[in-house]
């Protein structure tokens, strides 16, 4: 079978451009891809420090309204339900974003986060 050529106006991109152009694409998927996951872990960090001061503005609320009176829990998890149960949270549950563990001092009412270490 004979192959048929192409009318003159029919154009098309060579076995080189294609190659190029996606080697182009390559060197900059490689160059913003590092950026774009610094970006996230930095959200993940900041949603979770977010997430404490939530749970701290709650945690003062519920000792405003309660005679100076800290909810009697001993963990975050606890903590969270309890605000939650009693309307001072929306969450049931929070859960770090970024790997890190929230804690709760039941003395002091202090809510705190510590990052997850590499």
């Amino acid at each position: 079978m004979r192959k048929k050529k192409l009318p003159d106006h029919v154009k098309g991109f060579t076995l080189m451009e294609v190659i190029v152009v996606i080697a182009i694409l390559g060197a900059l998927t490689a160059l913003a891809l590092p950026k774009f996951t610094g970006v996230l872990a930095n959200s993940q960090l900041k949603t979770d420090q977010a997430n404490v001061s939530i749970v701290q503005s709650a945690v003062e609320l519920y000792r405003a309204e309660n005679e100076d009176k800290l909810p009697t829990v001993a963990t975050f998890d606890a903590l969270v339900t309890a605000l939650n149960n009693a309307g001072y949270l929306k969450n049931e549950t929070i859960s770090s974003a970024s790997g890190g563990t929230f804690a709760y001092n039941s003395t002091s009412g202090i809510v705190s986060f510590t990052p997850k270490t590499s």
